[in-house]
């Protein structure tokens, strides 16, 4: 009888402090990385072999389709059949899906004993045929970190499976790694056919578009690519999914994804390690970025380095700093311990949370961090750190106020509603949740 699998993904404490202000609105394995969030990525890498769930925080339950974490027991317990064979595969969500870890969930050995995943050291990920012992792994992340379990009578039984892979740990990752998933991603069997893609070169390259390899230009029979594009793929693939529109003069550098439905100006300038995400309108120059669903950057100005929400709006001309004069590694604000913590990185541009706004022209300092709902406008630099619901005006900061939570929400409305999408009276509740929760915060912090 062949075995069947359930994958469960779950997020550990440290994601979710470490990944503020992105986890303060999505569970972390929502984050975007490569063609799509985690959990798509795990469901496209285990394709039909199992069935893959993403485990809900409670401060998120009702929010995301998935397993809220004081139901997993209950879940479990339903799935569990002592008449077929069956896995469970519990994953934290900072390992980053591969081909390597997809051999280890589906090798054959015995179950026995549970079987353990580490990547760079960190135990990732545990098999096993115990409901039980499922129950205690997505617990023991959700608490902090997995542990190889201590109380077996013979831990030296347990296989460890060390794997090399890639791991999310800090903000600035999510862009580090963004290329490499590109590349990898489009690699995974299945993953063109359930995305609707075909090479330029098998799909005929669109007329008036300039592409030095159409293997390596991906377009689903959907997209419009405009003429007078250029599509330069020497570093790596440039995918273009179902409903994007990118207009005429357009340069696109490789690896490039523009999700479903994304709209790219006219002469937009895309350097490689970027991903659009859905219904996104982006247009200047972009490079080595990461944009949820929903934002706009339609009009010119610089950003790099960057990683943006979902609904973020960004004026004309709103430019970002991913470089210091000094040339030394960016500083930026951790939002769970409030202090600054070093990046080592030298460039790193700002990380926006959802529903954050700029006015035309604002000027945002290299490693700038906003909470959610943050509104800058004025003159000069902001401060590196916008804590959620400020109202800014980046001339005076000192005198920076909350955003009114009902004009706030109203607001959130009005542009959700312009592409058709329907606020829920639950994400309005977790909206004012997350304002009561910053009157404790403390207000603005610079560098």
């Amino acid at each position: 009888m062949p075995k069947s699998y359930t994958i469960l993904i779950a997020d550990s404490s440290s994601m979710r402090r470490n990944f503020q202000p992105f986890t303060l609105t999505r569970p972390a394995w929502d984050l975007r990385v490569g063609l799509g969030t985690l959990l798509e990525k795990w469901q496209w890498l285990f394709g039909g072999q199992g069935s893959v769930v993403g485990i809900v925080p409670e401060a998120l339950k009702g929010l995301f389709d998935g397993v809220c974490e004081k139901n997993v027991e209950a879940f479990v317990g339903a799935r569990a059949d002592n008449s077929s064979p069956h896995e469970w595969i519990v994953l934290e969500s900072r390992v980053l899906p591969s081909k390597k870890i997809l051999e280890w969930a589906l090798q054959e050995e015995s179950m026995d004993h549970p079987s353990y995943l580490t990547v760079g050291g960190l135990v990732c990920g545990v098999k096993t045929s115990n409901p039980s012992e499922a129950i205690q792994s997505v617990h023991a992340i959700s608490k902090g970190a997995l542990h190889v379990a201590q109380d077996h009578p013979k831990p030296q039984e347990q296989p460890i499976h060390d794997v090399e892979g890639r791991t999310l740990n800090h903000l600035w990752d999510l862009f580090l790694h963004n290329g490499d998933e590109i590349r990898s991603d489009i690699t995974y069997d299945g993953v063109p056919e359930v995305l609707g893609l075909k090479t330029a070169k098998a799909s005929k390259l669109p007329r008036g578009v300039v592409c030095d390899n159409p293997n390596a230009l991906w377009l689903h029979p959907n997209a419009v690519v405009e003429p007078g594009t250029i599509c330069m793929t020497t570093d790596g693939p440039i995918i273009v999914m179902d409903g994007a529109h990118v207009k005429a003069g357009s340069m696109l550098r490789g690896p490039l994804v523009i999700g479903h439905h994304a709209s790219i100006s006219m002469g937009a300038k895309l350097y490689g390690n970027t991903t659009i995400g859905p219904w996104c309108k982006v247009g200047g120059e972009v490079n080595n970025c990461i944009f949820h669903s929903y934002s706009n950057k339609g009009h010119d100005g610089f950003l790099g380095n960057s990683v943006v929400g979902q609904w973020v709006n960004l004026g004309a001309d709103t430019n970002s700093s991913n470089l210091k004069n000094n040339y030394g590694s960016v500083r930026i604000w951790d939002m769970a311990s409030g202090d600054w913590v070093d990046s080592e990185q030298q460039f790193a541009g700002c990380f926006l949370g959802d529903h954050t706004k700029t006015s035309i022209n604002t000027m945002l300092n290299t490693g700038t961090v906003t909470g959610v709902s943050a509104l800058i406008f004025g003159g000069g630099f902001p401060p590196k750190f916008i804590p959620s619901f400020a109202w800014m005006d980046a001339s005076r900061p000192e005198e920076a106020t909350a955003y009114d939570i009902d004009k706030a929400i109203v607001d959130m409305e009005r542009m959700m509603s312009r592409r058709g999408v329907e606020t829920p009276e639950i994400y309005k509740a977790h909206m004012l949740a997350l304002y009561k929760e910053q009157l404790n915060r403390p207000a603005t912090s610079s560098s």
